[in-house]
């Protein structure tokens, strides 16, 4: 396909592969149990006769239930159904060996500790072990055949863009987007560039752009605002041989958006807020009621307000409040900022701010997939630090919009919320929200979480 092609078929965002490889990988740890249990029944057979073992000692059924989970976790830990599972078998499959030796380990310090030796057969053990060394190799070569009949050779989506250079050769399964025709222009640090770029960007999830070397600031400004891994393309490096750079056809490039967080972490982190959101839904369900009956019977209107945010890649979601002003006075755009005495808000609507019962529906966000439990708040496009835009005060704050937005976040349990009156009211929530998006964990989304019940209740929410 000539290049032309290709930049015209971009009209089109790609999409993710992400959710096939998600589904790929489920399938290879299904794949690894059900190898895992096969090598264990076969070695009762072999060893004992029978598939189920000895009358009162199953052998190779207690040791694969000993096992088996251990190896799960330890596997996940270790990467072994990551993005390696899907094209390279060799390092794929020694990451799952890796997981099995030391699964097993732990099985047999178990298996000691507590003192039920006498109920497995150690040759059962050696032998279910040595089979299911030779089934975990053997899923490794089958899933990533099966991957490059799914996901073809490459199994991520890249994209290349081109701001007005001659191009270098571009692999074909690369999508490529001429930048101008599409009116993609970095100087422009707004939210409506933010949000073009996420659009024609996609699902890809590794971006490579050339462009003149006076826009190479723009555009590391621009792609920051993106999930995807960042590259852009500086063939003028190559006389100077760098050591810690990227390359591109082997022309160097500088990477300057790396996406916080790889395919395994944003999966856990889904899962700890889809329990988080779920539970927390549940358990506060009369309070949530309760509010919904009190805003509708003292003011009129609906119960919930939604208004346009800046989500991950600053697309723009509907999040989700209970009613706290007068439907007449609301703002949608959040071009007036809640001030203390504000007569907008209503009396039950003052409290369930104070209270931050507000945020409460946010919790639906979560569960929909537009926000997470922990994270930088979401701001409304239109939203200022004194008299400038958030995105004036600081270039640096397109970088916030890299992970989905929070509930609450660090700069929260921090004392950095309310009104944003004065420029440094906006720096000290960027200092915070950058930080946690270079050093998330689920640890630390945890310690957040805790701390928030301390602050839920605060003098800054007017």
């Amino acid at each position: 396909m000539t290049s032309k092609a290709r930049s015209d078929s971009a009209a089109l965002p790609p999409v993710s592969k992400e959710h096939a490889r998600l589904r790929l990988y489920l399938l290879g740890l299904v794949l690894d149990m059900w190898g895992m249990l096969g090598s264990f029944l076969l070695a009762n057979w072999l060893v004992l006769g029978s598939a189920m073992g000895e009358p009162e000692k199953p052998h190779g059924i207690l040791i694969f239930t000993l096992l088996g989970p251990i190896y799960a976790l330890l596997a996940i830990n270790g990467g072994a159904y990551g993005i390696r599972m899907l094209g390279a078998a060799r390092t794929s499959a020694a990451h799952a060996l890796l997981a099995f030796v030391q699964a097993a380990m732990l099985t047999l310090l178990i298996i000691f500790l507590a003192k039920i030796g006498e109920q497995i057969s150690r040759l059962t053990f050696v032998v279910g072990g040595g089979l299911s060394i030779i089934s975990l190799v053997a899923c490794r070569y089958a899933m990533t055949a099966l991957s490059r009949r799914i996901l073809g050779a490459v199994p991520r989506v890249e994209m290349f863009i081109a701001d007005g250079v001659e191009l270098p050769h571009v692999p074909g399964h690369m999508a490529l987007i001429d930048a101008r025709k599409r009116g993609l222009d970095p100087t422009r640090h707004d939210a409506k560039m933010a949000e073009k770029l996420a659009r024609a960007v996609g699902g890809a999830e590794h971006v490579v752009v050339a462009c003149p070397s006076e826009r190479i600031e723009d555009w590391s400004i621009a792609l920051k605002s993106l999930s995807a891994r960042g590259e852009i393309l500086v063939p003028e490096m190559a006389r100077f041989a760098p050591a810690r750079v990227g390359s591109f056809q082997h022309l160097p490039t500088l990477i300057v958006a790396g996406g916080p967080l790889d395919f395994r972490g944003r999966i856990i982190k889904r899962i700890f807020d889809f329990v988080v959101s779920l539970g927390a839904i549940i358990a506060l369900s009369p309070v949530l009621i309760a509010t919904a009956i009190a805003v509708k019977l003292t003011s009129p209107g609906p119960v919930l307000f939604r208004q346009a945010r800046l989500g991950r890649d600053a697309r723009p979601f509907q999040i989700l409040k209970f009613r706290s002003m007068r439907v007449e006075m609301s703002d949608h755009n959040a071009s007036q900022l809640t001030q203390k005495d504000d007569p907008r808000v209503t009396r039950v609507g003052a409290f369930i701010r104070r209270t931050s019962i507000d945020e409460l529906p946010q919790l639906f966000n979560v569960l929909k997939g537009d926000m997470s439990i922990v994270g930088p708040r979401p701001h409304a496009a239109g939203a200022k630090a004194a008299d400038s835009l958030y995105w004036e005060v600081d270039p640096r704050y397109w970088a916030r919009h890299c992970i989905k937005p929070g509930i609450t976040g660090l700069a929260q349990i921090r004392g950095h919320r309310g009104t944003t009156d004065a420029h440094e009211d906006l720096l000290l929530r960027l200092q915070s929200d950058l930080e946690y998006v270079t050093d998330w964990s689920v640890a630390r989304d945890i310690r957040i979480l805790l701390a928030t019940v301390a602050v839920l209740v605060h003098d800054r929410a007017y």
